[in-house]
């Protein structure tokens, strides 16, 4: 497997977050994929941010963003989906995990095409919880 390098997350001007809701970068080797911890717009809640490319060598950074989020002792954790561009069964593995071991995961689209075939296909698409997007969770 990649390592995995955790990057806080650099940035321009911006409102503080909450204590211990600071933003942060998880990042494959690689490079192509990375996921964000947003600040959270409501107590108990994080908010992770997925773009990129992920398989067995970039999902560490998820399964590290993933699993500090379950560790942090929220109660749901929302997973954006809309940025990734491909994921394979090891994201899937990884996103099975999370939905047995948090409180309650939630995945916020739009569901990019190839991530929709994944599901179907395997027929996990009725475990998880997705929202089309994340306004409708009252998120930006």
């Amino acid at each position: 497997m990649v390592p995995v390098d955790f990057v806080p997350s650099q940035g321009g001007e911006r409102n503080p977050a909450p204590a211990g809701q600071e933003p942060r970068t998880y990042r494959a080797s690689a490079g192509t994929a990375w996921v964000v911890r947003e600040p959270s717009p409501a107590p108990g809640t994080v908010v992770l941010a997925a773009t990129g490319e992920f398989d067995v060598d970039t999902i560490d950074c998820l399964r590290r963003a993933l699993t500090e989020a379950r560790h942090s002792g929220c109660r749901q954790t929302v997973l954006d989906i809309s940025q990734i561009g491909f994921g394979d069964s090891s994201f899937l593995h990884e996103l099975l995990t999370a939905h047995f071991a948090h409180g309650r995961l939630v995945l916020a689209g739009p569901v990019p095409r190839q991530l929709k075939q994944l599901f179907a296909m395997t027929g996990t698409l009725r475990l998880f919880t997705i929202v089309k997007d994340r306004a409708v969770l009252g998120f930006a």
